[in-house]
């Protein structure tokens, strides 16, 4: 595997995303609406009236959903993108889906999560850009001969 620094970094901000992004979907969309009153709603309170807390559930669930079908997205995204990369294979295509899943995380978290988009930018461009040297195939070629 010669692109080591990409394949951990696009993997790093995948766990990462899978903590914070899914721990957050699930988390929201398991709570009833009684929990949620005793637990979130006080964290939450400053700036919505008690006469609105069920709206507020609504609002805090719609966005735990888009969480989850972003993180769904940038698996995707992130898997596809670490096997077209293992074998140092297309890497202008890998960079094209890290960048992907880093939009995909931007969008689909309203720009939340940038810190963690920001891994997948990195991947990114380290795969466009970087260059690999092929010295040590070349060694391997001229010592069997």
């Amino acid at each position: 595997m010669k692109r080591k620094w990409e394949v951990i970094i696009g993997i790093v901000g995948l766990v990462l995303c899978l903590f914070f992004l899914g721990g957050f979907s699930v988390t929201i969309t398991s709570m009833d609406e009684g929990t949620y009153e005793k637990t979130v709603f006080p964290v939450l309170q400053k700036g919505i009236s008690k006469d609105h807390i069920s709206e507020s559930f609504e609002a805090i669930k719609a966005l735990a959903s888009w969480f989850g079908l972003t993180m769904l997205v940038v698996l995707i995204f992130v898997l596809l993108a670490t096997t077209i990369i293992w074998k140092n294979k297309y890497p202008r295509l890998a960079a094209l889906f890290y960048t992907l899943a880093g939009f995909a995380t931007l969008f689909g978290t309203q720009m939340i999560a940038f810190p963690l988009a920001f891994l997948f930018f990195l991947s990114g461009i380290l795969c466009a850009f970087r260059k690999i040297n092929n010295r040590g195939s070349q060694r391997k070629c001229i010592e069997q001969k």
